[in-house]
């Protein structure tokens, strides 16, 4: 993001990530800095296909509560699961995550930067790609500046 200082200058403002708050109610990611003012809002897809994990579990979103960010993956295009896209934010123990990609739509459509549609998961969160690879790359850089960033699912 940039802001202008004057007609001659332009100096690039850098938000630290403290808080990824997902809504499910409404299908949106609120990036919050260390002060919870919102600075980015990027929307997600929330339908997950009906069955059970090898586990027994049903498929479901991550319940709510805060999650620590512990696992961040950063693909891109020329090295990427079609299934997760280009960037891969792990929220639970089950493996429910924020993600790109889409299989569905066949490797050509999963990696493009903004799919045709969010697909349906097996319980995660899906984002466009170009969203969710912006995101790693603020969580990274956040969590690199000293920053514990949180995971915050509400419904």
């Amino acid at each position: 993001m940039y802001v202008g200082i004057s007609d001659q200058s332009v100096c690039e403002v850098i938000f630290m990530l403290k808080e990824i708050q997902v809504n499910k109610s409404k299908k949106m990611v609120f990036c919050m800095d260390e002060d919870y003012h919102v600075f980015a809002e990027l929307p997600i897809g929330t339908e997950f296909y009906a069955g059970y994990n090898d586990n027994g579990e049903e498929y479901s979103n991550a319940e709510d509560g805060i999650y620590p960010l512990n696992r961040v993956d950063i693909d891109y295009p020329d090295n990427v699961t079609p299934s997760y896209g280009w960037g891969y934010i792990n929220i639970d123990e089950r493996g429910r995550a924020l993600h790109g990609g889409g299989a569905n739509l066949g490797h050509i459509g999963a990696v493009q930067p903004y799919q045709s549609e969010l697909m349906p998961t097996l319980g995660c969160f899906r984002m466009y790609n170009a969203d969710v690879f912006w995101l790693c790359h603020q969580a990274v850089l956040s969590r690199n500046n000293g920053i514990d960033v949180v995971i915050h699912v509400v419904s």
